[in-house]
């Protein structure tokens, strides 16, 4: 989708991206990790629809659910015992919580890299990484486009097989057909990449100088919103060390929000996320009223 963030410059993309992502695994603050899903979420419905936002959904209860069951059966930390496992280890409210929170970070995880996925394309990556790491920049635009390519033949194939399949299955027939299904993507995801290959080869690559296909150029207003990622970056990662968003969800869940800087820095990670929404609803309303002057 060319929303307004997706024209933005690619290292103005790369530094939200990484920023978003890194304060939210690295600092498991729970209003960080709230800040970040809601943000993240609300940028997925307006800027790439609804339909989009229940797939990365989908993902993200499945996840979650499993964190959620699984944290409390292994980890028995914790002073609040709520009840004991047969196999006599304590079953506590902190890791409970804690599971809770874990799901949180990744739901915001994935949401974010699905944003990534959606707004940065192959063309930025390696105009990126390109120059200083050519093998590597190619590698990650092969794979974040061929990711789509695998998707889509596999539900092809899948659409295919449909028409063969008898109204009352099994299911041992329906695993069958599955494995076929996986079968065939997977030679062609084989074949794909050895015409890609030769490809590559017949068209003389590596045999001369990379040129770019896009010649991005950075603006003011970019130049600006980069000063103010790094900036907001140094502060919330200032305010970590200084303990003064400090929080700890074992032996006992405490959280310290009782300072002013703690609620700046909150609302400076929410500005930051807010990003590249506010650009895709500025871009709107720009062909909005460009549409009404027409």
């Amino acid at each position: 989708m060319n929303t307004g963030f997706a024209q933005s410059h690619p290292l103005l993309q790369i530094l939200l991206f990484v920023s978003c992502i890194s304060v939210t695994m690295l600092i498991m603050h729970p209003v960080f990790l709230i800040i970040s899903f809601l943000l993240s979420s609300l940028y997925i419905i307006i800027s790439f629809g609804t339909g989009r936002f229940f797939s990365a959904l989908k993902i993200n209860l499945i996840t979650s659910i499993m964190i959620i069951i699984i944290n409390p059966l292994i980890s028995h930390a914790g002073v609040t015992v709520l009840t004991y496992l047969p196999s006599g280890n304590p079953f506590t409210l902190e890791s409970v919580i804690f599971g809770f929170a874990a799901a949180l970070l990744m739901s915001c995880t994935i949401n974010w890299f699905f944003c990534l996925n959606s707004v940065m394309t192959s063309d930025n990556i390696i105009y990126l990484f390109g120059k200083i790491a050519p093998k590597f920049a190619l590698l990650i635009s092969m794979t974040l486009g061929f990711s789509g390519k695998l998707s889509d033949h596999y539900k092809s194939v899948k659409a295919a097989h449909k028409c063969f399949t008898p109204s009352k299955r099994t299911l041992y027939y329906g695993i069958k057909q599955n494995i076929k299904i996986i079968s065939s993507v997977i030679q062609w995801s084989l074949e794909n990449s050895v015409d890609t290959a030769d490809s590559m080869k017949s068209r003389g690559y590596e045999t001369g100088k990379r040129t770019e296909y896009n010649d991005y150029k950075l603006r003011l207003s970019e130049i600006i919103l980069i000063v103010f990622i790094i900036i907001s970056d140094s502060v919330i990662a200032a305010a970590y060390f200084s303990e003064y968003i400090y929080y700890s969800y074992y032996p006992l869940l405490s959280i310290e929000t009782d300072n002013i800087l703690s609620y700046i820095v909150f609302i400076i990670y929410a500005l930051l996320c807010l990003i590249p929404l506010v650009s895709d609803l500025m871009e709107a309303k720009k062909w909005k009223n460009s549409g009404s002057v027409i």
